[in-house]
């Protein structure tokens, strides 16, 4: 079995399944059974010998099945431990802090009371950001804060420069990470919080009644947003929709006014909603998706609720509509990939200090008037 460095991570029983955050490579892994069990041993330097024997007399392996199963996961928990760089590397970080590139666009954006001027360097960059923050564009003018934001190709690379400091830098195809980059400094500037004081980020639909806020996770295309315009229309709050920043201290979720992604399946449910939907023009927000952006409007910032319940949504044609109440290890499963949290050692735990609070619910649904009642009881059960 080859040797294995120092394994710093953090773990979370749920149930008979162990969550478990590795420190180096800042992912998350659900492990269970022999799985864990050889997990547990090796970062805890036992002997690959005696695991081998235990794993004969605990989970009925013959000798030959719990050596190859021992090597197998040695195996991967190398790969799983390799450290991972927090960003690419900025050896040349003068040279983009020096950088001066040929603005294709310009817009200000007004976040609450301050301005935020955005300068792109190409229409492929600037379709990362501006559609969805269109709505907040205004005329420049005076303020008592304006920051500026840059977003430019530099060798190959996407930059992000904030106030002339370099941000971030990413792979052309990381447009994912660019965004929630981005999109953080959007929500620092509108709630006068700093990285340090968030929790986390989901990508997710965040909905309140004024009482409590209810987050709503879901596959593309399962009616995520569709739910959450629906609900919107009956008088609940949209906080934000697919970017959604929960802070650390109690757990709340903040609003963000980005615009709703909303498909073109989707327009026949909404649209004696929203009648100018119809009017909104059709965008390629990439190659195989075309969507229409409908805004929300930067305001409600008051609108700030503890998040205590997650609902996964699943559009399936062969169900009726049925609420699911999910364990905490199921829902993992399905929240780890839709969640980023600072990759440090206190954020990872108050992170799964909270997953202890929180309800888990699953709907599978075709019948759209049946889900909304259904959801609507659950914004109604204190």
């Amino acid at each position: 079995m080859a040797k294995i460095e120092s394994i710093p991570y953090v773990k979370k029983q749920l149930g008979e399944t162990y969550l478990v955050w590795l420190q180096n490579s800042n992912s998350y892994f659900l492990l269970e059974g022999p799985a864990w069990f050889v997990f547990d041993k090796i970062t805890g330097n036992h002997a690959p010998k005696i695991i081998e024997k235990e794993l004969v007399s605990q989970y009925e392996m013959t000798a030959e099945e719990s050596r190859t199963f021992l090597n197998d996961m040695a195996e991967r928990i190398k790969s799983f431990n390799e450290m991972v760089p927090m960003d690419h590397d900025l050896g040349f970080e003068q040279d983009l802090v020096d950088y001066e590139f040929f603005a294709f666009s310009q817009y200000t954006y007004l976040l609450k009371d301050k301005l935020v001027r955005f300068r792109y360097s190409g229409p492929e960059l600037e379709r990362y950001i501006h559609p969805l923050v269109e709505h907040l564009v205004v005329e420049d003018g005076d303020c008592e804060e304006v920051l500026d934001f840059e977003l430019f190709a530099y060798d190959g690379e996407v930059v992000f420069r904030m106030n002339g400091k370099v941000m971030g830098v990413w792979a052309a195809d990381e447009s994912h990470w660019v965004k929630g980059r981005i999109f953080l400094e959007f929500v620092n500037v509108l709630h006068d919080k700093i990285e340090q004081d968030w929790l986390m980020t989901v990508h997710a639909s965040a909905i309140t009644n004024k009482k409590k806020t209810v987050l709503f996770s879901a596959a593309p295309g399962s009616g995520k947003t569709t739910m959450a315009a629906l609900l919107q229309a009956r008088g609940y709050h949209l906080i934000s929709d697919d970017f959604v920043p929960v802070d650390k201290a109690m757990f709340k979720a903040h609003p963000f006014p980005i615009a709703m992604s909303v498909k073109e399946g989707a327009l026949s449910v909404l649209k004696s909603h929203y009648p100018a939907l119809a009017e909104t023009p059709v965008v390629n927000a990439t190659s195989e998706k075309k969507v229409r952006y409908w805004p929300i409007r930067n305001d409600k910032m008051e609108m700030v609720f503890p998040v205590n319940e997650i609902l996964f949504i699943n559009y399936d044609e062969s169900a009726d509509c049925e609420l699911i109440s999910l364990s905490k290890a199921d829902a993992m499963k399905r929240l780890v990939d839709q969640v980023w949290v600072p990759p440090y050692v206190d954020r990872v735990e108050t992170f799964f200090r909270w997953i202890d609070g929180v309800s888990f619910y699953e709907l599978n649904y075709s019948n759209t008037p049946k889900a909304l009642k259904i959801v609507e009881k659950l914004f109604d059960d204190e």
